[in-house]
């Protein structure tokens, strides 16, 4: 039987070998375009400087870019953490040769005889619920290949659209998820302190937190330190680490504010917008103390740093009220005033996938998409919510009053005139 489950892995190991090599065959097309064909070791100190600034200022990019920048190599390395102490938390055992097959059968794909039909999908797709429905008896099965730590990408693979999953394994924990209980939840849990995949960290906190609000926060707070620890050591090169910002954004509080901020010198532009996303405000204050430092608001952490205060000022008054303040003391950079009227009343920066968004739908009205080399950073922006209240809306307009009142620079008054003006036609 143990035979069987090997030779089942083989067709996905070489899908995988053959997607893996035309993504890097497209990236080093890519590269070849972007790069110098011969090292330049006595390029000139400025001129460094001025590539490694452009490096961490993010550019817009076509969405097909901003979606392949965001996904995961097509094959998945077998790359995992080890905890030995949670191996006891599931009980082993056997599979039945019955769900063995039905995992195989979805894990097993066959692109040779060209890309993803409708009706190879929505077979695909009947597998996947016959296995579900075993309940129980398909956790054995799912966590065998689990442990192997490989995956495939579907978005890599011409017609996996219409599978109507990201992966593989993001189809099993979606398994895991609808058979529910304790022995499920136990196995995704064992999967969150494993693996390394930063997509896959981001849907086992989101069914866990659906399984059993708030128990198992820290976790997950602990699978997203551990996994970028990795990326900071070099060992996930390439990779885009967004979901596990984005984690944090959503589980994070005072501590994780202060984690944060250590993280921005690796990946400014999002742990400053998970800093602004925090819950209840938390990252307000670090966001302050960014600002008011002179240092950083002549550069690009602290521009960004006054944009996110801009954007949450509403919502946060002692966001707002920093802004007031630093404006009265004329300690606002001059480049700073266009993001500060961006936060106020133009796009709105967010990590992620936009809503509403995959590969086969339709672009957002307004959407812009965004990349910088620096991190591998994604994120795109939307136009302040059109949908905005005539309160909301007026409060806007009165922090910009004041604003107006308080900044003297020719620079402060255009850009605050010009944010005005955008409010002013959104109004009821």
């Amino acid at each position: 039987m143990k035979q069987n489950s090997v030779s089942g892995t083989r067709p996905l190991v070489y899908l995988g070998i053959a997607a893996l090599m035309l993504g890097i065959g497209y990236r080093w097309v890519r590269s070849t375009h972007s790069s110098p064909t011969a090292p330049a070791p006595s390029l000139p100190s400025p001129a460094k400087q001025a590539a490694a600034h452009e490096d961490a200022e993010p550019r817009e990019v076509p969405l097909s870019q901003f979606i392949s920048d965001s996904q995961p190599p097509a094959a998945i390395p077998s790359i995992g953490r080890t905890v030995s102490s949670v191996q006891s938390a599931v009980p082993r055992v056997e599979p039945s040769p019955y769900t063995r097959q039905l995992v195989s059968s979805l894990t097993n794909l066959d692109f040779s005889h060209g890309p993803i039909t409708r009706e190879r999908a929505q077979q695909w797709k009947e597998g996947l619920q016959t296995l579900t429905q075993q309940g129980v008896t398909a956790l054995p099965a799912i966590r065998e290949f689990l442990e192997q730590n490989q995956d495939l990408n579907f978005a890599a693979v011409s017609g996996g659209g219409l599978l109507g999953q990201s992966s593989v394994r993001a189809a099993l924990i979606d398994a895991l998820q609808q058979i529910g209980g304790p022995e499920a939840t136990a196995l995704m849990l064992q999967t969150l302190q494993t693996t390394a995949l930063p997509s896959e960290i981001a849907l086992l906190a989101r069914n866990l937190e659906q399984q059993a609000p708030g128990q198992y926060r820290q976790e997950t707070l602990n699978a997203v330190t551990e996994v970028l620890a990795m990326a900071e050591k070099g060992q996930l090169a390439g990779w885009d680490v967004g979901a596990l910002f984005q984690v944090l954004q959503n589980h994070g509080d005072a501590t994780t504010a202060e984690a944060l901020a250590q993280l921005q010198s690796k990946w400014n532009y999002y742990a400053t917008m998970a800093l602004a996303g925090l819950p209840g405000g938390e990252g307000v204050p670090s966001l302050i103390r960014q600002a008011q430092d002179a240092t950083a608001g002549a550069g690009s952490k602290g521009a960004l740093a006054f944009q996110m205060l801009a954007q949450m000022a509403t919502e946060y008054p002692d966001a707002g009220a920093a802004l007031i303040e630093q404006a009265r003391r004329n300690q606002i950079p001059e480049g700073a005033w266009r993001k500060i009227a961006t936060g106020l009343a133009g796009d709105q920066y967010q990590i992620g996938m936009p809503p509403e968004l995959s590969p086969l739908s339709s672009t957002l009205p307004g959407l812009k998409t965004y990349h910088i080399e620096s991190g591998n950073q994604n994120f795109y922006s939307l136009p302040l919510n059109s949908n905005l209240s005539s309160d909301q809306i007026s409060q806007r307009l009165a922090l910009i009053d004041q604003l107006l009142a308080a900044a003297s620079s020719p620079a402060a008054v255009e850009a605050l005139k010009n944010a005005r003006a955008l409010l002013g036609k959104r109004s009821p």
